[in-house]
């Protein structure tokens, strides 16, 4: 509403409300007294205020919506309406034994890599460096077997009778060259057999001795190398890891317990808990019942100290910046007054019914235990204000509507009235700034009945 209306209703307030309901006061030391149908009044000086008046009513400065990102059945509901939870304490929660068995196992895991890398880091394992050096060994005797398998008699003998077989095959071959040409066909066959037979001989000799020898090779090539593996082993073993053996392990170390924090997510999902302290405002979920993933299970109200929010007509918002004090009365709690202090004004307007209000959030300085969330609130922003300045209560003040010219009635020495102009200042409810045509220690009277207060500052 406009500072004008916002006047008229204040001065009809201070008229109709007893003195406790009167939310702006001057502090002063001021004497007035009825005397004959006329009273007085001692100017001097004090303070004076002009506000904003404007509804609404407390908000919680945190409201929050649970639901579950993913849906399930719900297995436990540990809260109830108007129950007061800490931040963390868990609200609803679903069945989560695959997520609980997922996250155990991920924990095992880590586990393991992490003694993997802590055998590494720590001293050299005596027992491995035993193992290692038996494996030596071993591989060594494997090789000596290998190496003696077969003999080199064997070997010589072997190539005695491949070069006995090539021979009978060049005498074959030469007998059946030298033959007359007059032999008979079956003279000649038999002949050729032998060349055959001879050529026969000389290729399984040729087999056997290359079977002696091919073995022993290639067995003692692959005894050889296993001693050269098994020597590397035990180096190794006796040297330590390598820094790439180390680096995979932390690595290995580093996805486990990557793995661990997404099956804790997984988990941590499955149960709803309260992002901050509060009450919570309604439950929406039984014990079995399934539910959808987004649909709102929980409500928190924050127990913090509550806000006020305000419509400030469009006319009076220009009046008001963020800083400015005012003082809050509750429709439910009307002697109680507390102080606040604007916070935040919204840069968009909304209509109502064709009047266009703005909505502004004052923080309370105090409470009172008695207040609740959504309780109806009547706010007094202070938009101006004179301290310490010459005042006069606006009763005994008379305006000309139409030249705005203000006058007193002053009391003369002889104790009559003589209607004096004055200047005012700041016009506040109660209260008016005088500028020019008085003085401290004026004496001001107004009869009673008379009209008293003819202006409406603005």
């Amino acid at each position: 509403m406009s500072a004008v209306r916002s006047l008229i209703v204040l001065v009809i307030a201070a008229l109709l409300l007893p003195p406790v309901a009167i939310v702006l006061t001057v502090r002063q030391q001021a004497t007035a007294a009825t005397s004959s149908g006329v009273q007085y009044h001692t100017v001097t000086n004090g303070d004076v205020a002009v506000a904003v008046s404007a509804i609404g009513s407390l908000e919680a400065v945190n409201t929050a919506r649970l639901s579950f990102l993913a849906g399930g059945r719900v297995a436990e509901v540990l809260v109830v309406p108007g129950q007061y939870v800490e931040a963390g304490d868990p609200l609803v929660r679903l069945e989560d034994t695959a997520q609980r068995i997922a996250y155990e196992q991920a924990q095992t895991a880590q586990s393991l890599a992490e003694l993997q890398l802590e055998r590494l880091l720590g001293p050299v394992d005596e027992l491995a460096v035993r193992v290692a050096e038996a494996n030596v060994n071993s591989a060594w005797g494997a090789y000596r077997s290998a190496a003696e398998a077969v003999s080199d008699d064997d070997i010589r003998a072997a190539e005695l009778r491949y070069q006995q077989a090539l021979t009978a095959l060049e005498d074959a071959q030469r007998a059946r060259f030298d033959a007359d040409a007059g032999l008979s066909e079956e003279r000649y066959a038999l002949l050729d057999a032998q060349v055959g037979q001879a050529s026969f001989n000389a290729e399984i000799a040729r087999l056997q001795l290359e079977a002696l020898r091919s073995p022993n090779t290639a067995q003692r090539s692959a005894a050889y190398a296993r001693v050269l593996q098994a020597q590397a082993e035990l180096e190794r073993v006796r040297a330590g890891p390598t820094p790439s053996e180390v680096e995979r392990a932390e690595l290995a170390v580093e996805q486990a317990a990557a793995q661990v924090e997404q099956a804790r997510a997984v988990l941590d999902r499955m149960a709803l808990t309260a992002p901050f302290s509060g009450v919570v405002g309604f439950v929406n979920a039984e014990v079995g019942a399934l539910v959808g993933p987004g649909l709102p299970i929980v409500e928190l109200i924050s127990a913090e100290r509550p806000q006020l929010r305000v419509a400030v007509d469009e006319v009076d918002i220009r009046k008001v910046t963020v800083g400015m004090a005012a003082q809050v009365q509750l429709d439910a709690l009307p002697r109680v007054r507390l102080p606040a202090v604007v916070e935040n004004i919204a840069l968009v307007g909304r209509s109502d019914g064709g009047i266009v209000s703005y909505d502004v959030r004052l923080a309370l300085a105090e409470v009172d235990p008695r207040m609740r969330v959504g309780m109806t609130a009547e706010a007094n922003i202070i938009v101006a204000e004179a301290r310490n300045v010459l005042v006069v209560p606006n009763i005994y003040v008379r305006l000309e509507p139409r030249s705005g010219r203000a006058f007193v009635n002053l009391v003369q020495p002889d104790g009559t009235l003589q209607e004096t102009e004055i200047q005012l200042g700041l016009r506040g409810v109660d209260w008016s700034e005088v500028t020019a045509g008085l003085r401290v220690g004026d004496v001001i009277g107004v009869e009673l009945g008379g009209r008293g207060l003819s202006f409406l500052g603005g």
